[in-house]
């Protein structure tokens, strides 16, 4: 037994040892490390170790079972690798331990620092008449708490409790002392922030005058006041200074900013006038619609230019006349294309008058399928001449859409007033529809199908109802004959086809009836060619085994299926050819109206 162990053992997956290998050198290289550190690491190696061991385990365990050995007997020798990890898992233990102790000492030490931080800052209310001493010296001892290091988990939270609650005693006693000296210098520094808000203030006057005379009275309002807080001296006189600053030098520009203003305004003109030119150079091939857009511009741009202020007195007249001289040769380049444009507004326009007479003729018509469809097709068609500009568009427009809305509104007429006249079928379908959800089938299969087949009989010659109550009472009559249908036990082909006879009847009375019996049978034809591609497949199988002797199981296996799809082509076959029959009737039934 102990030899089927060893074996087991040094029959160990080759990929499972350069695993524990690897995680040896991880481990290894973890010792190098601080033990604190890295304790997450080596708790997932050893649980990483532990499942490779575990695996390694059951395998032999197993194999010892199937071996014939009994589980209770088995026993298993860990290797080499094995020890080797648990002695490094020993080695950072006793590391863990040591740096444990460590820092535990260090955490009391610092828990003795803090203490004595505490009680000094206590005793700093005996420094209250000497304020900024005592608050130098509370800014020495937070600092030095700050980098005094931790204390263990369950002493921290009493030790920063004792050092809160002596800071928040120190600050109490100072700040009464202190709030009675600092009252006055507050004030100060409130009146001479305000002055500077005043200085600020003087930089968006636009009298200038004003400005300098306000200007010498804030200066001797500044001296008056008294002084302020030490710590915020510095950045005040700061701010005054460049308040100040600021303002003497927003009055010193202002006298050059006149002249500088008529030079930018120069500057603004000339690229208006840029902007003119390239309309004009861009305008030589441009289309109607874009020499539209150009005028806007233009008018834009003129409104832009009287915005702007004069420029200097030797260019003012100089540049006007530029700008003038521009805007007129704009409008005289429009004019000349727009005049070029006549002989195609010409063109357009008797197209457009050939195809409203064609629909002022189709205006009347009854025809309301054909005709309607043929209007659209006008429409389409004059679509495809934009007017460009044409000033004669919009009585050309009216005319003919005057000529479509003629026959589209007489047609919408004419479909109202069969709908009213459907009124008496809504009445006679809405009680078949009432007699078949009340029927209970009986026992005799040929009696239920005449009845049910009267009842289909009966729906279709009650004729047409209102396009709004058409698809409700359609689909809950052939909803429920479909169920009837369902609850009689015939043969499963009589049921297909009555199924589908019941489908060409939902077809046929829906909206647009012919082109769903299209759409079906199209969809017939495409299941029909899936499955003769499937039978060209079996008979290519098939000629494999013609030529072999004796039967053969599988070529009657293809042979069967071969036969089963046939059927299948056959009962499609047979549906096209009734939806055929249906469509010849539809195309008929037009054809006689039409002539009629």
């Amino acid at each position: 037994m102990l030899n089927v162990v060893i074996r087991l053992f040094l029959g160990c997956n080759k990929i499972d040892l350069l695993m524990k290998t690897e995680l040896i050198t991880k481990m290894e290289e973890l010792l190098l490390k601080d033990a604190g550190e890295v304790a997450a690491d080596v708790r997932a190696l050893q649980k990483e170790y532990q499942k490779l061991w575990t695996s390694e385990f059951e395998k032999a365990k197993q194999s010892f079972v199937d071996e014939g050995g009994q589980a209770k007997d088995f026993e298993y020798v860990k290797g080499p690798e094995d020890l080797s990890f648990e002695n490094l898992v020993e080695s950072y233990n006793k590391l863990k331990k040591e740096s444990d102790q460590k820092i535990a000492g260090e955490q009391a030490r610092n828990l003795s620092i803090r203490q004595e931080i505490i009680s000094k800052i206590k005793d700093l209310s005996q420094l209250s008449e000497n304020v900024g001493a005592a608050v130098r010296k509370l800014h020495e001892l937070q600092t030095q708490w700050k980098e005094t290091g931790p204390v263990s988990s369950h002493k921290y939270k009493e030790i920063q409790a004792d050092y809160s609650h002596a800071v928040e005693d120190i600050y109490y006693n100072l700040k009464i002392f202190r709030d009675l000296q600092e009252h006055d210098l507050k004030k100060n520094f409130e009146l001479k922030t305000e002055l500077i808000g005043k200085l600020h203030t003087i930089q968006s006057l636009d009298n200038i005058k004003e400005a300098e005379r306000l200007i010498k009275i804030y200066r001797n309002e500044w001296d008056e006041i008294g002084p302020v807080p030490n710590a915020k001296w510095e950045a005040l006189k700061h701010d005054y200074k460049v308040v100040l600053d600021e303002t003497y030098s927003k009055i010193k520009t202002f006298y050059k900013s006149a002249e500088e203003q008529k030079e930018s305004n120069l500057k603004a003109k000339q690229d208006i006038i840029e902007k003119v030119k390239a309309m004009i150079t861009n305008g030589a091939e441009a289309k109607a619609t874009r020499w539209n857009e150009a005028t806007e511009k233009i008018i834009a741009l003129q409104a832009e230019w009287k915005s702007i202020g004069r420029t200097t007195e030797k260019d003012n007249e100089k540049i006007w006349a530029e700008f003038r001289t521009l805007c007129d040769s704009f409008f005289e380049k429009k004019k000349e294309f727009f005049s070029g444009l006549n002989e195609k507004f010409a063109e357009n326009r008797k197209i457009k008058t050939q195809l409203i007479a064609k629909a002022e003729a189709l205006s009347n018509s009854t025809d309301w399928q054909r005709t309607g469809l043929d209007l659209i097709k006008l429409q389409d068609t004059w679509k495809k001449y934009p007017s460009n500009g044409d000033k004669e568009e919009p009585k050309l427009f009216a005319r003919f859409r005057k000529a479509c809305n003629t026959f589209f509104d007489a047609k919408k007429n004419h479909y109202e007033k069969i709908d009213a006249s459907y009124e008496e079928n809504l009445t006679i379908k809405e009680g078949i529809l009432s007699r078949l959800l009340e029927i209970k089938l009986s026992e005799d299969g040929n009696a239920n199908r005449e009845i049910l087949k009267n009842f289909s009989s009966e729906w279709n010659a009650a004729g047409l109802v209102p396009m709004k109550d058409k698809k409700r009472l359609n689909d809950a009559f052939y909803n429920k004959l479909d169920e009837l249908y369902e609850e009689m036990h015939i043969d499963k082909h009589e049921k297909a086809n009555i199924q589908f006879r019941t489908k060409i009847d939902r077809l046929l009375a829906s909206e647009n009836g012919f082109d769903l019996l299209l759409k079906e049978s199209d969809h017939l034809k495409k299941m029909a060619d899936e499955i003769n591609a499937r039978v060209r497949t079996y008979d290519n199988n098939l000629g494999f085994f013609k030529t072999s002797k004796g039967s053969n199981s599988f070529m009657k296996e293809i042979e069967d299926k071969i036969a089963v799809e046939k059927a299948k082509i056959a009962e499609l076959t047979a549906k096209r050819k009734l939806i055929s029959e249906e469509l010849n009737k539809m195309r008929n039934a037009d054809k006689q109206k039409a002539e009629a």
